[in-house]
């Protein structure tokens, strides 16, 4: 079989240091044997390529540093797939993959660009976790927040003669960087926001909370409202939260309108 000598350019870039390490998706129009993914890790390259209808994951192989990019190879029969990888921004990839057909001495090149994978950002996590409020006049005294299935539930207590006093469970519903609850009991309709503030990157949570409740007696046009601020910590919680067994609504929303 005689030998094809090619020619490849190498590219330059100012991207000393890049993190190429992650999933990367093809973004550009591809067609068969064409690769669509790309998950790096270090200097080892695994490429999934288009088969039609199907993906087919490539082995991972160890890729060499070229110049600045990164340059791969994979054999397969008297064909190769030959990727060069550049660097665009922090987000963005260019690939120049060549497909050399040794027997036809053919070489085909195509040029895509990959993004990054970022996996999407759970912002309703922030809010979880076990907040108070430190003033006498609160409705609410304590709130935990847990996520369970993707799911967040809310418990909260207040302060009575007798000391603190559970006001039951109420799953909340996330849109517009709030979470809300809404519980109808009769006559009584009781609206709750919770809005997070002084956000720590460190530990992806809210360090407060602004709770809202607002509740409207049906028969009489009558309403009852308080906003509070919450501060995180001072709740002390199970590990494994019982929410699941626990009927979403509160146990008496009168204790909680009446507390103030």
């Amino acid at each position: 079989m005689k030998r094809v000598f090619l020619l490849i350019t190498i590219f330059a870039t100012m991207a000393f240091g890049y993190n190429y390490n992650g999933t990367w998706k093809n973004i550009s129009a591809n067609g068969y044997n064409d690769p669509v993914v790309l998950k790096i890790n270090g200097s080892s390259v695994s490429p999934i390529i288009n088969r039609g209808q199907k993906r087919v994951a490539l082995k991972a192989k160890y890729a060499t540093n070229v110049g600045s990019g990164l340059f791969e190879a994979w054999g397969h029969g008297y064909r190769n797939l030959v990727l060069f990888i550049k660097p665009i921004n922090s987000n963005k990839l260019k690939v120049i993959a060549k497909k050399i057909d040794t027997q036809r001495k053919r070489v085909v090149t195509k040029s895509f660009i990959f993004r990054k994978n970022i996996p999407p950002v759970n912002r309703k996590k922030r809010f979880v976790g076990n907040y108070r409020s430190s003033s006498n006049f609160s409705a609410i005294k304590k709130v935990t927040i847990r996520e369970v299935d993707g799911k967040l539930f809310v418990r909260a207590w207040k302060n009575s003669p007798r000391g603190l006093q559970p006001l039951g469970v109420a799953r909340a519903k996330y849109y517009n960087n709030r979470l809300h609850m809404t519980w109808n009991r009769g006559n009584l309709v009781v609206e709750a926001t919770i809005k997070g503030y002084n956000y720590n990157s460190r530990i992806d949570r809210y360090r407060n909370l602004e709770l809202s409740i607002r509740a409207t007696n049906l028969n009489n046009g009558l309403t009852n409202s308080q906003t509070m601020q919450l501060s995180r910590g001072g709740v002390t919680v199970p590990r494994k939260p019982i929410y699941k067994r626990i009927k979403v609504g509160p146990v008496d929303v009168n204790l909680m309108i009446n507390s103030y």
